[in-house]
């Protein structure tokens, strides 16, 4: 029966996503974590697709004061351009959700394409729009479908207003009080040395308390027969043995991923470090249950206490479901 349900798992693998052992992805001049974006002193306002493929953005400075208790929006796999039976993308609800919060940045883990191109996508469409919701901060990181019909430099060039002067927005730091997020590449199932060295050097010079890495693949597997058996997670374990490592030792609190879609599973590694894997936001039915619900989430940190909780929402109702991590 296990051998059944991990071919089975092999063949679904090459309808769903791209399995890809090694790639170039760092390839740059400079370490895109070591100099950070304040999130509290920038917002924007953002556009339609230019006719050079890059979004208009405005951006506008600001100075407000970060809460003691700071809540962030969080999304995964939307795959806004996705259709067939079973598919269902609910945006209302997450809309009012940002609305009735006014929450001053949203965090998206990626797969907000799904097979297509940018231009004259729904993925555009969307992330205007829930940008604009959230002060024009949608920090969204680029997932393995975001490659299928485009390139990771094509990633750069759509998001590069929001971060002018920088080589990549693939990867990058940002702050909003004492919180630093470090936002990683593994769209390709792979971090790559120099990427690891470049976040090494980062966090050992970060002196805030709270910490946190948003990537979109799921580090971790499941030690259970689902699809990260054989299709979801990174690709070279001595990788994440050393960035589970590097957590600890830097007194990183969370991980932030999606892509395994069904999602909604704790990883604790050890007493200090936690990888949290997020379900799709959008729903998919299918036969064998690999799919998502469809939800949203809300990230609280209360930098008075300690505690830091993750709150799930259907993404269909905005009903609260219920506490993932606490």
């Amino acid at each position: 029966m296990k051998k059944l349900v991990i071919v089975i798992l092999i063949l679904l693998s090459t309808v769903s996503c791209r399995i890809v052992s090694m790639y170039d992805i760092d390839n740059f001049d400079e370490n895109p974590f070591l100099v950070p974006i304040d999130l509290a002193k920038l917002s924007h306002q953002v556009g339609e697709l230019g006719s050079d493929g890059s979004l208009v953005v405005v951006p506008e400075e600001r100075d407000i004061d970060v809460p003691a208790v700071i809540k962030i929006p969080i999304i995964t796999d939307v795959h806004a351009d996705r259709t067939g039976n079973g598919v269902h993308i609910f945006e209302d609800a997450f809309k009012k959700f940002l609305k009735d919060g006014e929450y001053p940045f949203v965090i998206d883990l990626g797969d907000l394409l799904d097979d297509g191109q940018y231009e004259g996508s729904e993925a555009i469409r969307f992330y205007r729009e829930i940008a604009n919701l959230a002060d024009g901060n949608h920090i969204i990181c680029i997932g393995n479908h975001e490659l299928h019909g485009e390139t990771t430099e094509a990633f750069d060039k759509v998001y590069g207003a929001f971060s002018h002067g920088r080589e990549t927005v693939r990867m990058g730091k940002y702050v909003f009080g004492d919180l630093s997020i470090y936002k990683m590449d593994n769209s390709l199932g792979i971090f790559g040395r120099k990427q690891l060295d470049w976040i090494e050097e980062a966090l050992a010079a970060d002196k805030n308390p709270y910490k946190i890495v948003i990537a979109h693949e799921n580090m971790a597997t499941s030690r259970t027969s689902d699809q990260s058996v054989v299709i979801t997670g990174m690709t070279d374990q001595r990788e994440v043995h050393h960035m589970m490592k590097l957590m600890y030792d830097n007194d990183v609190q969370l991980m932030l991923t999606g892509h395994h879609h069904r999602g909604n599973i704790v990883y604790r590694f050890n007493d200090k470090s936690t990888e949290v894997n997020l379900a799709a936001f959008h729903r998919k039915e299918s036969a064998i249950d690999f799919e998502s619900d469809g939800f949203f989430y809300l990230l609280s940190i209360d930098t008075v206490s300690g505690d830091i909780k993750i709150t799930s929402y259907s993404s269909e109702t905005g009903d609260e479901v219920g506490v993932l991590y606490d």
